[in-house]
C-alpha cells in the first residue's frame, strides 16, 4: 500500500509541477526532440511530460512503431511522434552498424582496440545495413507545425552527436535553449569526435556547458571492488549545454528562450540556476519559482534515515561494506558544493 500511496504522491507533484511550466510557457508545450529515442523518451522530461511535446528519431522502424504504441498507452505527454529516420550532418546514405546490444549500434563502428581492451562484450558488430540520412534542420524545415521543435535537444547516437549538431545549427541558432548530449572521452567508434569538439561547437553556438551527468567509467578489473580501490577511466557522459544569458548578457535572449532553460535547468537538477533565470521573468513566474523550491528541498530527517539505513546494511554485509558506501556516494555525489558551507 506504502508503494501506492507513494506513487499517487508523485503523480500529483508532477502534474502540479507541470501546471507550473505551462503556466510560465502561457500554455504553450516544449519541443523536445530526442534523438536515439530507442527504449524509452528520455527520462529527463517525464516529470514534467503533460508540458512537453516529443519529436523522436530512431532508424528502426519496428522500433518506431514500439515506441509509439507505449506512448500512446501511457497518454501522459502533450504529444509524440517519433521518426523513422537517421539524422547526421547531410543527406545521403550510410551504414548502420549493429551491436550486440541494440542501443549501441551506430552509424560509425566499434573501435576494436577498446572492444577488447576493456572487454566490451555489448559493442560487438554482429551486422551491417544501409539508411538513408538527413539533417534535424531539413526535417524541421519541412514539418509545418505550431510546435516550436528543438527549444530542448537530447541526443544519445553512439558516436555521432557531433554531426547531428552540425546539421542543426539553425535549429540551434534560433530555438534552442537547453542540450542533453552523451559525449565520449575516448574513441569508443573509429573517426568519432570527442566531447572537447563538441564542446567547442556548442560554444561557439552560443552554449555554455554545465556539467556531466550519468558519467561513466571503465578499467581492466584487476582489483576486487569489495577489498581494493582504484581510480578508473572516464569513458562516457551525458552533458548539459544551456543558452545562459548570464555568460553573454550583450546576447538576444527572448523570454521564452529564458523561460526553457529555466525549465531545463530544473529537470537537470540545477535548481539555483532555475532560479535565478526564473526570478527574472517577473511575478508571473512566482508559480515556477515555488515549484523549483519544493523539487530541491532537501529533508534533514530524510538524510539521517538515509544514513541509519546505510548503517544496518554495511553491518549486515561487512563483506560488501565499501560496495555499499561507494552507491551511497555514487547517488549523491551530483549534489550541492559543501566544501563553501562546512
Amino acid at each position: 500500500m506504502a508503494a501506492n500511496i507513494d506513487n499517487q504522491t508523485g503523480r500529483v507533484a508532477n502534474e502540479r509541477l507541470s501546471a507550473a511550466v505551462m503556466r510560465l510557457l502561457h500554455d504553450e508545450p516544449i519541443g523536445f526532440v530526442d534523438v536515439g529515442a530507442r527504449g524509452n523518451i528520455h527520462p529527463l522530461v517525464e516529470s514534467i511530460a503533460p508540458a512537453v511535446a516529443v519529436l523522436g528519431f530512431e532508424p528502426d522502424a519496428a522500433e518506431v512503431a514500439r515506441l509509439l504504441a507505449a506512448a500512446q498507452a501511457h497518454g501522459h505527454f502533450a504529444t509524440v511522434e517519433i521518426e523513422d529516420a537517421a539524422l547526421s550532418n547531410k543527406n545521403g546514405i550510410a551504414r548502420l552498424h549493429h551491436l550486440s546490444v541494440p542501443t549501441n549500434s551506430s552509424l560509425l563502428p566499434p573501435n576494436p582496440i577498446f572492444v577488447e581492451r576493456y572487454a566490451m562484450d555489448k559493442w560487438r558488430e554482429i551486422s551491417h545495413s544501409d539508411v538513408a540520412t538527413t539533417t534535424l534542420d531539413n526535417v524541421l524545415a519541412r514539418k509545418p507545425s505550431s510546435i516550436r521543435w528543438g527549444e530542448m535537444i537530447k541526443i544519445d547516437t553512439q558516436g555521432t552527436e557531433f554531426e547531428i549538431l552540425e546539421g542543426a545549427r539553425q535549429t540551434l541558432r534560433e530555438r534552442t535553449s537547453f542540450l542533453c548530449i552523451e559525449v565520449s572521452f575516448c574513441e569508443l567508434y573509429r573517426g568519432q569526435k570527442l566531447f572537447s569538439e563538441v564542446e567547442q561547437l556548442l560554444r561557439e553556438l552560443g552554449f555554455s556547458f554545465y556539467g556531466f551527468d550519468r558519467v561513466y567509467h571503465r578499467s581492466r578489473k584487476r582489483l576486487d571492488k569489495r577489498t581494493h580501490w582504484t581510480r578508473e577511466r572516464m569513458i562516457q557522459a551525458d552533458a548539459y549545454f544551456f543558452r545562459d544569458p548570464g555568460d553573454r548578457p550583450s546576447a538576444p535572449c527572448e523570454r521564452r528562450h529564458r523561460g526553457i532553460a529555466a525549465i531545463g535547468a530544473l529537470v537537470a537538477g540545477y535548481h539555483d540556476l532555475a532560479l535565478e533565470l526564473a526570478q527574472q521573468l517577473g511575478p508571473e513566474a512566482d508559480d515556477f519559482v515555488d515549484a523549483v523550491r519544493r523539487v530541491a528541498a532537501l529533508s534533514a530527517a530524510d538524510a539521517v534515515a538515509a544514513v541509519e539505513h546505510l548503517e544496518r546494511a554495511v553491518r549486515a554485509e561487512t563483506e560488501r561494506a565499501n560496495v555499499l558506501v561507494g552507491k551511497f556516494v555514487d547517488e549523491r555525489r551530483g549534489r550541492n558544493d559543501y566544501y563553501d558551507t562546512i
